[in-house]
């Protein structure tokens, strides 16, 4: 029996919805299909990998099945303009990152109306003519599965193998609204039958996208009155919602060794009727920004999750999974078949493990022809800095993120005691550090908090030395040795806590996201971070020079004059040094606000 968990009954409304929602792309692989699936593979493996689709085929035969409602509760959410779910703590979206790594689509290699050369023409004239045989021995006009696979399964040589991946594609990569092929598909088919990589991943998303918004707008109409049929791959949405909400996810299988991620989902099934509400009361807690940095048994971590963060320059050299990375993250167009759509990676950057900034207004180029926005989607980034966060990354925002959701979205933070601790949830990504390990309390502060601590800290610490001295005067010789103690312990409390935020300060990294050539102004900020650094290096001076024996903290076997003498000249050094202390913490406020002035360095190009 698999797995099944009921959270609730479906409402008489959401019912009425389903039944005028076809998912016609969700597509399930037959016992037929994966054995030729398994033969295919074992003869052309090599050439798959070549054209990067030896595990997204793979992928293909796992079964997903269908929970209607967590696919409708979560395209509630979508926003057709934006590309994103707007939630009440933030947005998130299925990015081309969850393509690749749930599908095992490539990011990389040609368009998908790539041209053939002069071998494939012959090889595509072939399949052509086979198709009108097809049609004209069946005396149909569209061509189903079946006919196709009684055709072309096992018939042997290239021919097959075209066959076979025409199949593939048209029932679980591009399909149709109805359970037919169509030829739009053949010159895919034959420029991968020969290991010529094509950029699926940009393409399934496209499809996904444009499907999404239809889907969005028929929810809109409330009742529906009309049924739609949406032929993207819908299963990325219900997979990539298992993979972030913990409370809509059903007992993940383990994975066997050699294994796409995709298999820990396959045939588990969980009825959520009560999405909208889950969703509704979601905190960001309960969103899980990088699942695939989690450690999953025999699943092997990409190069773009480093278990450090690393700096690498982008050339033709660099690793193909690098890469993909940096496609991941870069604003672009997504190429479809007969869509083109806006990738917008930099409203969501904490989902690649970096700090979410202000997205910049993004310009509307709808009537781009496919092949400017493959342009687009495929410009060069030679010579760049890729900047790659570690897989223990923890999501930060600015300061002037939260306030811009606020402004944008006024109808999503409302102050009762439910949504206020949706709001405090998006406070609480308000932190130090885009790339810090979680773990302390100081990692769950704000910028704010923490430099008014740290001052608030830095004025009790002062006061009270400056209460001991005068104290230490007036008694004298009465001093006692508890007073000594206070002052000593004090002062290692303060040595301590100076020690604590150097490591911080040196712990803390950069913005994570593909860098360009500062600017002059930017240039200027970087030196000023150097100053703020080294004074900030400068706070860790201990009260006392521990290797000298010979300069114990306030002597106790002294004589008064001696012992008055010391207190002095410690009264006067500590003085000095609250007063450097005072102007590191002046020069790290300044740090800060230089930073929350360049936007351009904290957000993806």
């Amino acid at each position: 029996m698999l797995p099944c968990q009921i959270l609730s009954a479906p409402s008489p409304q959401r019912n009425d919805l389903s039944s005028s929602v076809s998912f016609s792309g969700w597509r399930l692989a037959n016992m037929k299909f994966k054995r030729w699936a398994r033969k295919m593979s074992a003869l052309h493996e090599p050439i798959w990998r070549k054209a990067g689709i030896f595990e997204a085929v793979n992928a293909s035969t796992y079964k997903i099945h269908k929970n209607t409602d967590l696919v409708l509760g979560v395209a509630e959410k979508w926003s057709p303009d934006t590309k994103t779910f707007v939630f009440s703590w933030g947005e998130a979206t299925i990015t081309l990152e969850d393509v690749m790594v749930l599908s095992g689509f490539s990011v990389l290699g040609s368009p998908a109306f790539a041209t053939l050369d002069s071998s494939g023409k012959k090889i595509m004239e072939r399949l052509k003519n086979a198709w009108q045989t097809i049609k004209r021995e069946g005396k149909v006009n569209l061509l189903t599965q079946v006919a196709w696979m009684d055709r072309f399964m096992n018939c042997g040589g290239e021919l097959e193998h075209v066959a076979f991946l025409v199949l593939w594609l048209g029932y679980f990569v591009l399909p149709s609204r109805f359970h037919h092929l169509c030829e739009t598909i053949f010159p895919i088919a034959v420029n991968l039958s020969s290991g010529t990589r094509i950029a699926l991943a940009p393409a399934v998303l496209a499809h996904l996208y444009a499907d999404l918004s239809l889907l969005k707008t028929h929810i809109s109409k409330s009742p529906p009155r009309v049924e739609i049929r949406l032929s993207a791959l819908f299963m990325l949405v219900q997979v990539w919602t298992w993979e972030r909400f913990r409370e809509l996810q059903p007992k993940p299988n383990s994975l066997l060794a050699g294994k796409p991620r995709v298999a820990i989902w396959n045939k588990l099934k969980q009825q959520t009727s009560n999405v909208r509400q889950i969703l509704d009361n979601s905190k960001i807690d309960s969103f899980e920004w990088r699942p695939y940095t989690r450690s999953v048994t025999n699943w092997k971590f990409p190069q773009f999750y480093p278990e450090k963060a690393m700096c690498v320059h982008v050339s033709p050299s660099l690793d193909e999974e690098l890469i993909s990375f940096a496609r991941c993250i870069k604003d672009s167009e997504l190429v479809g078949i007969e869509k083109v759509e806006h990738y917008f990676p930099n409203r969501v950057a904490s989902q690649f493990g970096m700090l979410q900034d202000v997205p910049s207004p993004h310009v509307d180029r709808n009537n781009l022809s496919r092949e400017a926005a493959w342009n687009d989607y495929n410009k060069p980034i030679d010579d760049l800095a890729l900047h790659i966060p570690s897989r223990s990354a923890i999501p930060r925002v600015t300061s002037t993120f939260c306030e811009w959701w606020r402004k944008t979205y006024p109808e999503l933070i409302k102050y009762s005691s439910k949504e206020k601790d949706a709001d405090e949830s998006v406070e609480t990504l308000n932190i130090i550090s885009d790339d810090t390990i979680s773990g302390s309390s100081n990692d769950e502060m704000t910028i704010a908090e923490y430099s008014n601590k740290r001052l608030k800290c830095v004025e009790e610490a002062r006061d009270k030395r400056r209460k001991y001295m005068e104290q230490a005067r007036e008694r004298g010789s009465k001093r006692t040795s508890n007073d000594e103690m206070k002052i000593a312990e004090d002062s290692n409390k303060r040595r301590k806590y100076m020690m604590q935020d150097r490591k911080k300060d040196e712990s803390t990294t950069g913005v994570c996201s593909i860098s360009v050539q500062p600017s002059e102004i930017e240039k200027r900020n970087e030196m000023t971070d150097g100053s703020g650094s080294k004074a900030g290096k400068s706070m860790a001076v201990s009260l006392f020079d521990e290797n000298n024996s010979s300069d114990p903290p306030l002597g106790a076997n002294d004589s008064y004059e001696k012992r008055l003498q010391k207190l002095k000249v410690l009264a006067s050094s500590l003085e000095e040094r609250m007063n450097k202390t005072q102007k590191t913490v002046a020069l790290l406020v300044e740090r800060k606000s230089i930073k929350e002035r360049k936007p351009a360095a904290a957000r993806l190009i």
